[in-house]
């Protein structure tokens, strides 16, 4: 990641200023593991990686994550349905949605679910940090407005 622009992604919080933590969610376990390499280069505390749905609502759960950088089509569980999920349990959590899918009837569904933002894979590496990083500054700040 040559010439970008690095991307803060230590949050103000009095919660700690702790890194911020994601949790990386997609069936192709190539593609995962070069996002998980990416965002922990990049400063984040990737707290767990999924290749489905399910598993992922269960670890979001134990592992609490800011912000699920999340596939839209995986087996069983969609990516929205996950976010779902997800949010009952914690609502401020945000989601980063990564898909190949580009219509207007998914953005929609995406906006429903609450979805902090949807990018194209294939997207600059560098867009997918900055995202990331402003979901969770979002987060981290909604939390602290509810204090």
């Amino acid at each position: 990641m040559g010439g970008g622009q690095r991307v803060s992604v230590v949050a103000d919080s009095p919660r700690t200023s702790s890194r911020l933590r994601v949790l990386v969610v997609d069936d192709d376990e190539v593609l995962r593991d070069a996002l998980c390499g990416l965002l922990s280069d990049e400063g984040f505390d990737v707290v767990g990686q999924a290749g489905d749905g399910d598993t992922a609502v269960c670890m979001a759960r134990d592992r609490q994550p800011d912000v699920v950088l999340v596939d839209y089509r995986m087996p069983g569980m969609d990516g929205i349905e996950a976010i779902g999920l997800m949010k009952m349990e914690a609502p401020l959590t945000q989601a980063v949605m990564l898909t190949v899918y580009d219509d207007h009837a998914l953005n929609l569904e995406a906006e429903r679910a609450q979805v902090y933002c949807l990018l194209v894979k294939g997207c600059p590496p560098p867009l997918i940090v900055d995202m990331v990083g402003r979901a969770g500054t979002y987060k981290r700040e909604l939390e602290r407005r509810q204090r």
